[in-house]
């Protein structure tokens, strides 16, 4: 939990939460001095986001910070007790007997003791799904970082191996083949820095991601270690409030770690005519499949072709 209330700029305790367009969240005081140029670029994912007049209009407070410190520090609950709130003498919006009643944090309905534990149960439910489903999501998408990854390191050996063919096919047609065959490998050495940088990029996002995951498991811990009823009733509205905004981050993520937007470089050698290029031409290809850890279904589709050709 304490991962991610940590500022990734001042590495402390997130103080005045910012949330950026891509979901990642600083200090606003550490954004405010990143400002570069009415730019900042996101350290974790890269993304630039536009700061017109040296302002953070853009950027919204995070509000799953405060629950999280909350939650951890039990400010949000520590003058619950089992006294607290006063009970009434009234009528159960439930079971309608009139007896000793208590305020429902969730609802504010007056309910007996029998009540509150059905309703505590309901509640329960919901929040043990809500975090399932997160968790599951979380996991997801932590596994199709690691496998965009291991693609990635795949595909730029390949690319290493294609550099060598392009080599040995340009030393073939002699010098007047040497210029074309320069500009091919400097687009290939692009390439392996394209992708290169990509895979910085999603290790931080996969990082980011475990430590979600982590969370998730520490605020499931913190439920179910919680024995108090009317702390778990307050734990949860808290929760079930800011499940969506949870899910809103994981949903930025997913966008970015997709399968669906890789493409691969492929080398084909060819035999050109009086006024094709000589050594062949690169090709933008997507690839087959991404198989995952998981066995899930393959996440990407054969696609055609963009063919490159150096002229």
């Amino acid at each position: 939990m304490d991962s991610l209330v940590q500022c990734r700029y001042c590495m402390n305790r997130l103080t005045h939460p910012l949330e950026l367009v891509c979901r990642h969240t600083f200090c606003s005081d550490c954004l405010t001095k990143e400002v570069k140029n009415e730019k900042i670029i996101c350290p974790i994912c890269s993304t630039e986001h536009a700061a017109p007049g040296a302002s953070l209009a853009t950027a919204k407070e995070d509000k799953l910070v405060p629950y999280l410190i909350g939650l951890k520090n039990d400010e949000t609950y520590s003058s619950i007790t089992d006294t607290s709130p006063t009970t009434i003498h009234a009528e159960c919006a439930g079971c309608k007997q009139i007896t000793d009643l208590r305020i429902c944090f969730h609802c504010e309905k007056p309910l007996c003791t029998s009540c509150r534990g059905s309703h505590y149960e309901s509640q329960r439910k919901d929040v043990d799904h809500s975090i399932q489903s997160l968790l599951t999501k979380t996991n997801e998408l932590v596994v199709v970082a690691q496998t965009l990854n291991t693609n990635r390191t795949n595909r730029i050996q390949e690319y290493k191996l294609m550099k060598d063919k392009i080599t040995t096919h340009a030393n073939d047609l002699a010098k007047m083949l040497h210029d074309e065959e320069q500009a091919l490998q400097k687009k290939i050495d692009a390439r392996i820095q394209y992708e290169t940088e990509r895979i910085a990029t999603t290790e931080r996002e996969q990082q980011y991601l475990q430590k979600n995951k982590t969370t998730l498991d520490q605020v499931m811990d913190k439920y179910r270690d919680e024995k108090n009823q009317m702390i778990l009733m307050k734990m949860h509205k808290n929760y079930l409030d800011l499940a969506p905004n949870w899910k809103d981050k994981l949903d930025t993520y997913a966008g970015r770690i997709n399968g669906k937007k890789e493409e691969e470089l492929h080398f084909q050698p060819t035999q050109p005519g009086k006024n094709d290029a000589l050594v062949g031409k690169l090709v933008d290809l997507k690839p087959a499949t991404l198989h995952t850890a998981t066995g899930s279904k393959p996440t990407s589709t054969p696609a055609a072709s963009r063919s490159c050709t150096i002229m």
